[in-house]
């Protein structure tokens, strides 16, 4: 059986250089511009997306449960921005059977804020 003529000689060389350099293309091609990610990018983004999914969910509870709280308001209103995500923590221990953590916390403190803003608008 007779070889094909592009995979003899210098012709095999140059098809095999440019299978490669193709691949190499082709990835750097996808990881840049076609949105390629490893397997630990992957799974990072999507506790991400998760994290964020359940935070849009549990702070506007957060927010209720806060604000209905005797004196909360008044001591957060006291409390100065750096310590406003302990005051939340004082007051709301558990959103939904989902424990207070800083992250919480702060993104709660920031719809607490963004509540008495609107509050302060319509008065």
């Amino acid at each position: 059986m007779r070889m094909p003529d592009i995979l003899q000689g210098e012709a095999r060389t140059r098809f095999l250089q440019g299978i490669a350099f193709g691949a190499v293309a082709a990835i750097t091609i996808g990881f840049f511009w076609g949105g390629w990610v490893t397997g630990g990018t992957a799974k990072t983004m999507t506790a991400m997306a998760e994290t964020n999914g359940r935070m849009s969910v549990l702070v506007p509870i957060c927010v209720a449960q806060f604000t209905a709280a005797d004196g909360a308001v008044a001591k957060f209103k006291a409390a100065g921005s750096y310590s406003r995500d302990n005051v939340i923590s004082e007051y709301v221990k558990t959103v939904a059977a989902t424990s207070m953590d800083y992250s919480f916390a702060r993104a709660c403190a920031v719809g607490v804020e963004a509540e008495l803003s609107k509050t302060a608008t319509k008065s």
